[in-house]
């Protein structure tokens, strides 16, 4: 992961100058921090590198764009019960895989607070549709012919 921090100042008069650094680290959770120290302006408690990479492992399942049925129903359920949407690729994936580390060891997450931020990946969801269409109905991909053409700049996009 890469994060670019920029310095900026102002010289006498002049306008700013801005220099822009590459945070650059091998250690995830050091990255993590900076951004959500950026973003938020909180401090976060780091996990050790052995901690992390047993979340991670959970949380990769079966492999890129691979899911078990139950990641793909936990996708479904978020949905349904929340409105939030996530992609099966790595949010989804990401979120089952917390929540099932939270469930297993409930002793190790009592009384912390945590921030899991969603950054999207929707479009993983279309190669899904297949695998999902038991799950959510009738949903199914659409074709471009499907699509009312606009006249005049008035009209539907789709």
């Amino acid at each position: 992961m890469v994060i670019f921090q920029i310095n900026s100042e102002k010289k006498e008069g002049k306008k700013k100058s801005c220099q822009f650094q590459a945070l650059v680290d091998q250690d995830p959770g050091l990255v993590g921090n900076l951004l959500v120290e950026r973003l938020v302006g909180a401090h976060v408690e780091l996990i050790s590198k052995e901690e992390y990479g047993r979340i991670g492992s959970v949380a990769k399942g079966l492999g890129y764009a691979l899911n078990t049925s139950e990641e793909l129903n936990f996708v479904r359920e978020i949905a349904a019960a929340t409105g939030v949407v996530l992609d099966p690729v790595y949010s989804g994936k990401a979120a089952y895989g917390l929540l099932k580390d939270m469930s297993e060891n409930s002793k190790k997450w009592e009384g912390r607070k945590i921030l899991f931020i969603h950054t999207g990946g929707l479009l993983g969801l279309y190669d899904k549709v297949d695998q999902m269409a038991s799950l959510v109905g009738n949903w199914r991909r659409m074709d471009v012919a499907e699509s009312v053409p606009r006249q005049d700049g008035i009209g539907k996009m789709f």
